[in-house]
């Protein structure tokens, strides 16, 4: 995987509303507010998500996808942080 120098959090939120949710694929998880913070480092990306209700069974798929677009545009690694609060 390329290395690409960190990028500003609205660079990364622009690449992040690509990721559609599974369950409604004409708002992107951006957009649903589940994307609550990203941060990018040398060390990599931090992505912190808010399920849209505790027990979405579409948390695991919006995770790999969020991996998958941030690594597709040489960003790594990527890791996924969950938060319940605040709500």
């Amino acid at each position: 995987m390329l290395k690409r120098a960190p990028l500003a959090r609205e660079e990364l939120f622009a690449l992040l509303e690509t990721v559609m949710d599974p369950e409604v694929p004409v708002l992107s998880v951006v957009d649903l507010g589940i994307v609550r913070d990203a941060e990018s480092t040398d060390d990599g990306v931090v992505v912190t998500i808010t399920p849209t209700y505790s027990g979405c069974p579409a948390m695991h798929e919006i995770e790999q996808n969020i991996r998958s677009a941030l690594e597709g545009q040489g960003l790594g690694p990527v890791e996924v942080r969950t938060t319940y609060s605040p709500a």
